[in-house]
């Protein structure tokens, strides 16, 4: 039941770096716009590691809080009670206006490369979604990163925590002032709009400091890929609060074709994450961190990684602690992704970037190699129709890079040595 998505682990991290580097770099040359901007907007922040500067070259780390303001999605669309007796009680208090919550939370920002280049791109990274995952997900890659000599341009990385991960947990009701007790089922929606706040209250921020933002590439790992898409559709129809082109999606171990094309059953969706939010999903979370997370790192070691030692030291206790911060309200966030929200089909994002010139880059493992494959039955799929058209039949046979390609946003493939999960 670990909803630790698809992930790559790997001791090349200096040949992952060099991909990512190499396909943010080229998405830099494609947008020269340059756009008035404001800067506004109330957040701290505290120096993690020195700055230190080699001539024209920088490298900054810091961590960072701000706040995201929402309603949540599936409270914006409840659907309309069956029960003739209920819609007419609720009828009575329709005016009654959807409540708003405020989320703090923390993400973590390396800037890197030349201090007077004028050509940014900014990456954002999505880190997965599953027990304890957060923005230290992302911690190895961004200090192999720092010491990466970017003379060309500027990079600026940022790795926020999803909204009901780690820090994000603990949404505070805009006009009581009470502590939301539980999530509500998040969606992909809920995590996009998140995202592209971040990434406008950044691009006003990088205004006021004089390096403005000249374009950005997302990076999003396994099932969150929807999540980067989502972001994506939202720039290319100007409905995102960010003004900046968005150029370039990198998304590593890349699910299977219909995981992008098949949406799931929202009444199913919901009622799983139901049974999760109860004394189920209590036990579960309970039982995977006993034993100070036994459970996390036996399923790790067997699903994630060819080699156990690529998990390093600090994968299970990051684990474990994130996992417990805030009273454990991060299983929410792992509930709803084990319902399915995630699962919701990406077409319309899709659609959108055909003839958009936005490239999507992939990166996979090359060893596929696992012992045992993670089930759950809120992953269950319904079964193909036979009557299907000749649709159906192309799509099974498609993988979904041959798909990304015929959409017109096919950029590359690169492999790596690791382990690829199928968490499926």
């Amino acid at each position: 039941l670990v909803a630790t998505n698809r992930m790559v682990y790997s001791p090349c991290l200096p040949l992952t770096l060099h991909l990512l580097l190499s396909f943010v770099a080229y998405g830099a040359a494609f947008t020269s716009s340059v756009q008035t901007c404001r800067y506004h907007q109330n957040r701290r922040y505290s120096t993690l590691h020195s700055s230190t500067s080699d001539g024209a070259n920088e490298v900054v780390t810091k961590r960072s809080t701000s706040t995201f303001e929402t309603k949540f999605a599936t409270n914006r669309c409840t659907q309309e009670p069956n029960r003739k007796w209920l819609r007419k009680f609720l009828s009575r208090n329709s005016t009654k206006r959807t409540p708003s919550y405020r989320i703090a939370y923390d993400y973590d920002e390396l800037v890197i490369g030349n201090a007077a280049s004028e050509n940014t791109t900014a990456v954002m990274l999505v880190h997965p979604i599953g027990v304890g995952i957060g923005k230290w997900y992302y911690d190895r890659l961004l200090k192999s990163v720092a010491n990466e000599d970017v003379q060309s341009s500027r990079l600026v990385f940022i790795s926020a925590d999803l909204l009901g991960s780690f820090t994000a947990s603990s949404p505070i009701g805009s006009d009581s002032g009470q502590e939301l007790k539980k999530f509500p089922l998040l969606n992909i929606t809920d995590w996009a709009e998140q995202l592209e706040h971040l990434m406008s209250e950044y691009e006003r921020k990088s205004c006021k400091e004089g390096h403005e933002i000249r374009n950005w590439a997302i990076v999003a790992n396994g099932g969150c890929a929807p999540i980067a898409l989502k972001v994506t559709q939202s720039a290319v129809e100007k409905s995102a609060p960010f003004e900046k082109d968005l150029t370039n999606i990198v998304i590593s171990s890349p699910p299977r074709l219909p995981f992008f094309l098949e949406g799931t059953d929202p009444k199913r969706v919901q009622k799983s994450y139901r049974t999760l939010s109860g004394i189920a999903g209590k036990l579960f979370w309970k039982y995977a961190l006993r034993k100070d997370g036994k459970f996390i790192q036996t399923f790790s070691e067997r699903n994630l990684v060819g080699d156990p030692a690529s998990l390093g030291n600090h994968w299970t206790p990051n684990c474990v602690s994130a996992a417990r911060h805030l009273g454990g309200k991060s299983k929410y966030s792992t509930f709803a992704f084990l319902a399915g929200a995630l699962q919701d089909g990406c077409k319309d994002s899709l659609n959108s970037l055909k003839g958009t010139g936005v490239q999507i880059d992939f990166i996979r493992g090359t060893d596929r190699k696992q012992t045992r494959r993670p089930k759950s039955y809120f992953w269950k799929r319904k079964s193909s129709d036979k009557s299907a058209g000749a649709e159906a039949e192309l799509v099974k046979q498609e993988t979904v890079e041959e798909y990304i390609e015929r959409n017109g946003n096919r950029g590359g493939t690169s492999m790596i040595g690791g382990r690829i999960s199928l968490a499926w």
